[in-house]
């Protein structure tokens, strides 16, 4: 694979998923960090919403829609903007948006407790040496506190997430060229080239590959919408760039997500910062499983924006902290709605994980804003009607969408895979879908959540952790029934999907504990080892300086330290192995067959339609070669003639129906990859098996076993000749 190719297809995937949103996040002028995550999601909801506009006005589905999308939207966004900042400022008084401020610190149960020694002034420290702070300290404060400390935490904990999280994928993978060998993997791309042919990147178009003509059907096509224009922006191969935007989604955008989560919704200072980039690889569960299981791509898209959903939920229900990092009303009135609707667009069962997840950090605003009120703070009453009705309005909505949006119960078809107690352990010791359970990484998760619980007013995050692990331990559990169907069947009750939903905050929670508990200590070991008391000897105050200058060293080696954990752990090993039998089998497509689809274009013409096996692989001559096929996927709607060719092609030269109907659908070649077919099926379509015996055809082009065969003239019913 030559390197300028993969580097062109990198640089088209970056761009899809950077340059449509770009004008609007500069309107809006969010703080850096937040406005380079959001990119992606505003990115991929004009993609989204340009996709359809073409379709209904005729347009080409090219790269230049959703970029003039981007444009008249970040120009809208910024006169807006200009007439805002035109209009009298508001009181003093009012936060950005006063009906959803941050909870006030009244309430011992809500907040952190104060320090049993407390801190004390500036002045004090200045005047009195036995607690002035040495100047190695001085100096690792002063860094951390500017930007370039923040710059420095924030981008070492991605470069360490970012580079495990490559690592690890590319050793499941072998290569960012090799072609994931599972059921779903033929639809992805055979959708990509489906968009690609028909200049129409409509969901209503990709749903309707499948289906019979006028019968289209919607499919939750981001996806496909964005690799289709990173293949027409790069000209490169659809499955190198599937892979580089799988590998750019989970390895890039959900550290910076995670990030951003945690930057603008809690008080974490540096250390927590890094620690959300860097554990983003910390469990199997997520990303990782999902670039193998399934494979369900749209799925993991949808997940990898879930961070900033409850992102923006958070700063909704008016639990963020003041500071510079916190949404302005205009900011959150615009992402609110743009994240939310590029996950759901990502694929339907977002909504349900954002159910999951939002539903408890709204009821637990609510829960805050009503104790404010019995104990009599002001504006209380204010602040708590908004947040009632949201709670309640949208536990209403969340329940009629989990009952009606279900798949119907006999799609539910996964089963349990774990007795309670073992999901339970599975599930706190972050161990993907049936791995087993890691102890020690269990007990870092466990006082993770106590600390949270107890030194931060992040407690938000412990219920929708809560939320999400009750819901993997019932996936993995619950005997198959209505009350499984009941919990599990928008996902259809599969382990896998359920599973990779609690990293979602999960992460977040290691984070914001690590950070409180470096706060801890930086606030309680120098106090009691490094006062100099009269009399001191200068060895013994020699203590003070080296002694917490170097407690950022050891918050980042501890943050290392749990990353090396998971990483050591018994369930990432065997979830490895599981996933990398995925693409490192030939169960959908061996080397010899890959290799003739990429020289049938050499051979067949561009119009005619090749005789092909999903289940056998043949079908991605579709995505790989750029021809059509006969049948795109495994399970599709198609005219009577098609189920006739696909029983009965290697009778053409015997039965004139079938003669005729492939002369009407133009099958004019037809490929051969043997009776073997993925998950141990064999010889589905039976017109294929024997036609190179038969008479029927003959053979033009073989690689090995694989086999091209073009259609020889036969006898129509009319008697006929065809050509």
């Amino acid at each position: 694979m030559e390197v300028l190719g993969v580097l062109a297809a990198l640089l088209a995937t970056l761009a899809v998923l950077v340059v449509p949103g770009l004008p609007a996040v500069l309107a809006l002028r969010l703080r850096p960090l937040t406005g380079v995550a959001v990119l992606a999601p505003v990115s991929l909801l004009l993609i989204a919403i340009s996709a359809e506009l073409g379709h209904q006005l005729g347009i080409r589905w090219t790269g230049l829609s959703p970029l003039v999308l981007g444009l008249l939207l970040g120009a809208g966004l910024l006169l807006v903007g200009r007439r805002r900042a035109a209009a009298p400022a508001p009181s003093p008084r009012a936060p950005s948006h006063p009906s959803l401020s941050p909870p006030a610190p009244s309430h011992p149960s809500l907040s952190p407790p104060a320090p049993s020694h407390p801190a004390p002034s500036s002045a004090k420290a200045a005047a009195d040496p036995a607690v002035a702070p040495s100047p190695e300290l001085a100096g690792v404060r002063a860094l951390l506190a500017g930007r370039r400390g923040a710059a420095l935490a924030i981008l070492g904990g991605l470069v360490i997430g970012c580079g495990v999280l490559l690592a690890r994928a590319l050793t499941m993978m072998g290569s960012v060229g090799a072609l994931s060998q599972t059921y779903d993997n033929v639809f992805h791309l055979n959708a990509i080239r489906h968009i690609l042919r028909a200049g129409d990147g409509s969901a209503w178009v990709v749903g309707g590959m499948t289906a019979l003509p006028g019968e289209a059907v919607y499919y939750p096509a981001l996806w496909h919408q964005a690799v289709s224009l990173a293949v027409q922006l790069s000209g490169q191969e659809i499955i190198l760039v599937s892979n580089l935007m799988m590998l750019v989604v989970g390895v890039l955008v959900w550290p910076l997500a995670l990030v951003a989560l945690v930057r603008t919704t809690t008080s974490s200072g540096p250390l927590g910062w890094m620690a959300a980039g860097a554990l983003a690889g910390v469990s199997g569960a997520f990303p990782l499983s999902l670039m193998s299981w399934g494979i369900v791509l749209p799925y993991l898209l949808s997940l990898v924006l879930m961070p900033l959903v409850v992102m923006v939920v958070v700063h909704l229900a008016g639990l963020a902290p003041e500071s510079a990092q916190r949404l302005s009303t205009l900011q959150l009135v615009v992402l609110l709605p743009a994240v939310c609707l590029a996950a759901a667009l990502a694929h339907p069962q977002g909504v349900f994980v954002g159910i999951v997840l939002g539903l408890p950090i709204l009821a637990w605003a609510t829960l805050v804003r009503a104790r404010d009120l019995i104990a009599g703070v002001p504006g209380s009453v204010r602040r708590l009607l908004p947040l009632v009705v949201m709670t309640v309005g949208g536990g209403a909505i969340a329940w009629q969408v989990w009952q009606r949006a279900r798949p119907p119960q006999s799609s539910a078809v996964w089963e349990p895979n774990a007795s309670w107690r073992e999901a339970i352990g599975q599930v706190g010791s972050l161990s993907p879908n049936g791995a087993p359970t890691w102890l020690p990484l269990g007990v870092v998760m466990l006082v993770g959540l106590l600390v949270v619980l107890v030194r931060t007013r992040s407690r938000w995050l412990v219920a929708s952790w809560l939320a999400a692990a009750a819901l993997s331990v019932a996936a993995r559990a619950t005997p198959v029934g209505d009350l499984r169907y009941l919990l599990t069947g928008g996902w259809y009750s599969d382990t896998f999907r359920i599973a990779a939903i609690v990293p979602v905050v999960a992460i977040p929670v290691l984070a914001v504990g690590i950070d409180a508990l470096g706060r801890w200590v930086a606030e309680h070991l120098p106090a009691r080892r490094g006062a100099i008391a009269p009399g001191t000897s200068r060895s013994a105050s020699a203590l003070v300086g080296p002694t917490a200058a170097a407690l950022p060293v050891a918050g980042v080696l501890g943050v290392l330290g749990v990353l090396a954990l998971a990483q050591l752990s018994p369930a990432t090993r065997a979830n490895l192995d599981y996933l990398a039998v995925d693409w490192h089998s030939d169960a959908l497509l061996t080397a010899d067959e890959h290799t003739l689809l990429e020289q049938l274009p050499d051979v067949v013409p561009e119009d005619a339609v090749i005789a092909t096996n999903a289940w056998n692989g043949s079908s991605l001559a579709y995505a790989i070669s750029d021809r059509p096929v006969l049948n795109t996927y495994m399970g599709f709607s198609a005219e009577p003639e098609v189920h006739l060719l696909n029983g009965r092609l290697d009778e053409a030269q015997t039965n004139p129906e079938v003669c005729d109907a492939a002369e009407q659908l133009h099958v004019d070649y037809a490929l051969d990859f043997g009776a073997q077919e993925l998950h141990g099926r064999s010889a589905t379509y039976t017109g294929l098996n024997e036609i190179s015996e038969s008479g029927a055809a003959e053979v033009v082009l073989q690689v090995g076993d694989a086999k091209l065969l073009r259609m020889l003239p036969c006898r129509g019913v009319d008697g006929s000749m065809t050509s």
